[in-house]
């Protein structure tokens, strides 16, 4: 497992030129709209992304053929891209956290690390469930496919969100009174729910990603 550990970190540190990029961006990006939550979002999400490209370059040239003539199963290797795509969401809110302090030292403003501390873990279980979707795409369509239905699951998003809206606009519904229900309850209650739900979405999409790599052929 460790090899396997190293060829990945090995073919992402290839494209760390595209990973100054990301920096760079998400630091614009931050800086332009002032919102703390911008960077770990779109560290998690550029990051995250390296982590599955490993699965395309792993099929490439029958790749995964000879992989698993190692001592390495179709179980572990899944395991495997689980727990780099993990790191990697750790190592975004790692660098996430250090270029916000920078950030609000240079701008002179003082931390709320209460607020900061919640961002961030939010942040944090949402990059966990951005991982549980997209690995199991990667799995069964590859690098090509994969993107094409991320841009049509955002595009789905986008037409819900509006359509709720103008749902929500014709029926009078009270959604602020509902978000406000849901907010007033225990911040532990909230937190547990959260990690509850993340946890058996990852424990879920890593089943169907097992599932998946079994079936193919190679």
């Amino acid at each position: 497992m460790r090899g396997l550990y190293i060829k990945d970190l090995r073919l992402i540190m290839k494209q760390k030129a595209l990973l100054l990029v990301f920096i760079l961006l998400t630091v614009f990006n931050s800086y332009q709209l002032n919102n703390n939550a911008v960077v770990p979002s779109l560290m998690i999400f550029f990051l995250t992304t390296l982590a599955f490209t490993t699965v395309t370059y792993d099929e490439m040239d029958h790749g995964l053929t000879f992989l698993f003539t190692l001592p390495i199963s179709r179980k572990k290797y899944v395991a495997g891209k689980y727990l780099l795509s993990i790191a990697t969401i750790l190592l975004a809110i790692v660098l996430s956290i250090g270029i916000v302090l920078v950030m609000n030292a240079i701008k002179s403003q003082v931390v709320n690390f209460e607020l900061f501390s919640f961002t961030f873990g939010f942040v944090f279980l949402l990059g966990l469930l951005y991982m549980s979707i997209m690995l199991p795409i990667y799995f069964k369509f590859g690098a090509e496919k994969s993107r094409l239905i991320l841009l049509l699951i955002i595009g789905v998003i986008f037409f819900l969100t509006f359509a709720g809206g103008y749902l929500i606009q014709k029926t009078n519904f009270d959604i602020a009174g509902q978000v406000n229900t849901i907010m007033a309850q225990p911040l532990w209650l909230l937190t547990a729910i959260s990690i509850l739900v993340t946890a058996a979405a990852v424990v879920i999409s890593y089943l169907m990603s097992v599932k998946i790599v079994k079936k193919k052929e190679l």
